[in-house]
């Protein structure tokens, strides 16, 4: 029988994961205060009562099932807590009455490719009439790049214009959710600031630790430039050893993304346990007496949270160095922990810390890797049995990699719809070349400001870093190195959950009766699949995509796609990627579609197009060209769609002249204030229209 009492902060972590999840995915699930805490207290009471009155062994479930409630009300109110729009002094609550605002730089700011990018705390709101008010809240800051904006540091007062500006929803169907992924972080605005638009009140009131910590990294950032890693190679070694990935190259990272490295280049549970290793080795005199031994502990628990500090307390390194802070602690009071629990014990405080945490993906992928290795290597390792010692060798880091994977193909497949093929490889080499690159770096880190020897160190480590790269490029370039496409609906991500779980506790357990329950649910899967391609075989319809550079319309049949866009879209991988691949990874279509040109005539199966005329399946749109306006015609030509793009010269009079259109469409590739005059003069002449700046539309042939 499983002593469950054994893993009490499993026990409590899925009631309180569940309470958070509840909050944020259930809406219409709104509690105010007042019910919140009466239900806290009525939970409160009945636990009592059961702890009391039932004192029969036989109903312990009661009260483990009212303290179960009790936690995932907890975890709900806690995020409550978090949400900025319930605090007291959020800036949107006074927005009319702010001239601007006085903002703390709230980390450290980063490069992008067209500006500085940094995340603003609101400290006070001003207003010309109005005294200083206190506010709560942040947003996203965008600067352009001057001297000024360069010279930004953590804890910087700076003076900003109001309004802030809402974040945007997703403009396209299946697009990534930016504005979600934003609010999860408690970052509700954004604002775009030339050097004009904003004042550097030259204090700095930033939390002292934190500032030491962005400046010590860099220093040390420096210091691997100064000993000669550059280049590519710089932004892989500061991203292993420091968690800074700001400099990661584009293609360095789709190569580690491909090859099914990319968790080398985070700063997780491999690099605290080298440093934890290295450190105690080194501390190994101390093993003497019970008062030296007290103290390697205390040193070592200094040493793993000073570097969990300095490489940017990201939730992987945070989990790492608080599992092996409770297994050193362990050591310290003589108790021995259940590994399990510790993730729990790890997961269960940083929830605490931010309830936010359970929806951000690099923590779902970290928890699911380590339960996954810890769970699941020691099985799979055990099904073969190599005698020679090499290849048994090999064989148990082959295993790891698989255990790893199995945890994290739910979340991969969701969120990513792609799968690595080549990921046992990938780690098989990467694993012994990134233990040396992280322990030459620790030491070139040690020795940076000893001459000759830093540059010999730093050599060995650039050296280390490029056939890391080498290695990466050429798995990236192995036959279906990446699969892309596999979409994952809702359910059977559940699915693909369930399957996990129940295979986690057939194995842990050791129950074989659950793995009925694992067939069950791939069989539900695989009826949902087929279900959704059977489907997917009878679409058809058409969709007019907003981009704000680019024209898209999509024309859909069956598992087929023509695109009709500007010259320079499918060039532009970055706006494919994020704005129209999530549709046609859902839809089952190709990601290398026909492309037609808006000036060019094209001839298909089911599409048609002739001039400025489109004819799909009965349907006609017309692309609106002021140089073509139809005045030869007796008659206005009636279409079902009009779309007008790009930068053309409002004049909805000469579009009634020569168009009866059902519907006008403002594409998103026009300009703002050209989009507003258009449809003024749409309101003007009654003609209906829609605004795809506003968000892309969709139509399905043969539906109203």
């Amino acid at each position: 029988m499983t002593d469950y009492a054994k893993y009490p902060f499993v026990r409590m972590l899925i009631p309180f994961a569940l309470g958070i999840w509840c909050c944020v995915c259930l809406p219409a699930l709104r509690l105010s205060p007042s019910t919140t805490v009466i239900i806290a207290l009525g939970l409160f009471a009945l636990a009592l009562v059961t702890a009391f009155v039932l004192k029969s062994y036989r109903n312990n479930w009661i009260f483990g099932a009212i303290m179960g409630c009790y936690l995932a009300l907890a975890g709900y109110a806690l995020t409550r807590v978090h949400e900025s729009e319930v605090q007291k002094d959020y800036f949107r609550n006074f927005e009319t009455d702010a001239s601007y605002y006085v903002a703390r730089v709230y980390d450290a700011p980063t490069e992008r490719s067209n500006s500085i990018r940094a995340v603003l705390s609101l400290e006070y709101q001003f207003g010309d009439s109005l005294p200083s008010r206190p506010v709560t809240g942040q947003v996203m800051a965008y600067f352009s790049k001057t001297d000024s904006a360069f010279a930004l540091r953590y804890g910087d007062l700076i003076a900003i214009p109001a309004p802030i500006r809402e974040l945007a929803p997703p403009l396209n169907p299946e697009e990534f959710d930016y504005r979600a992924y934003l609010m999860r972080k408690g970052i509700t605005g954004q604002t775009y600031l030339r050097d004009e638009d904003w004042i550097d009140l030259q204090v700095n009131n930033g939390n002292p630790l934190y500032a030491f910590s962005y400046r010590f990294r860099d220093v040390l950032l420096a210091s691997l430039q100064r000993c000669g890693v550059k280049n590519d190679e710089f932004g892989v070694a500061a991203a292993i050893l420091l968690g800074y990935d700001d400099k990661l190259a584009d293609e360095v990272r789709k190569n580690y993304v491909a090859a099914g490295s990319m968790h080398i280049l985070c700063v997780s549970g491999m690099h605290v346990g080298i440093i934890y290793l290295l450190a105690s080795f080194l501390l190994s005199f101390l093993n003497r007496k019970k008062w030296q031994k007290s103290l390697k502990q205390i040193l070592l628990l200094t040493l793993i949270w000073l570097y969990a500090f300095i490489a940017g307390l990201s939730p992987s390194i945070l989990r790492s160095a608080l599992m092996i802070s409770f297994v050193i602690i362990g050591e310290m009071i003589r108790r021995k922990g259940f590994i399990i629990n510790s993730i729990a014990a790890s997961a269960f405080i940083l929830l605490c810390v931010n309830p936010y945490n359970l929806f951000e993906i690099g923590f779902l992928l970290s928890y699911s890797a380590v339960i996954g290795i810890v769970v699941l290597q020691k099985p799979i390792y055990n099904l073969m049995y190599v005698k020679n010692k090499v290849l048994d060798r090999v064989w148990e880091i082959t295993a790891v990699a698989l255990a790893a994977q199995l945890g994290t193909i739910p979340f991969t497949l969701f969120y990513f719809n792609q799968f690595t093929t080549y990921f046992w490889l990938s780690n098989l080499i990467m694993t012994p070349i990134s233990f040396i690159v992280i322990i030459s770096g620790m030491v070139l880190l040690l020795v940076s400001w000893i001459p000759y020897v830093n540059v010999l160190v730093g050599y060995l480590v650039w050296g280390a870093v490029y056939v890391m790269n080498t290695i990466v490029s050429w798995i990236e370039r192995l036959p279906f190195s990446i699969v892309k496409g596999l979409y994952v609906s809702e359910f059977e991500f559940v699915m693909l959950l369930l399957i996990f779980i129940l295979l986690l506790l057939c194995v842990a357990l050791k129950k074989r009766r659950m793995f009925i329950g694992v067939l069950s649910a791939l069989l539900l899967m695989m009826v949902s699949v087929t279900v959704r391609l059977y489907q997917s075989d009878y679409q058809k319809g058409m969709t007019f995509f907003s981009l704000r550079n680019h024209t898209v319309v999509d024309f859909v049949r069956g598992g087929e796609h023509v695109l009709l866009a500007d010259s320079t879209l499918m060039s532009d991988e970055s706006a494919v990627d994020y704005s129209l691949r999530g549709a046609w990874t859902k839809r089952h279509l190709s990601s290398h579609p026909e492309t037609v040109g808006l000036n060019e005539d094209f001839v298909g199966d089911y599409l048609c197009k002739k001039s400025n005329l489109v004819s799909f399946d009965g349907k006609l749109l017309a692309l609106w060209d002021e140089e073509q306006v139809m005045d030869s015609l007796s008659y206005r030509l009636p279409v079902d769609y009009l779309l007008v793009c790009r930068r053309q010269t409002p004049d909805v009079q000469s579009v009634v002249k020569s168009y009866n259109a059902k519907l006008l469409l403002i594409d998103g590739s026009m300009p703002r204030y050209m989009a507003e005059k258009w449809i003024a003069q749409a309101n003007e002449w009654h003609l209906p229209y829609y605004d795809l700046g506003r968000g892309a539309f969709e139509v399905g042939i043969g539906e109203d």
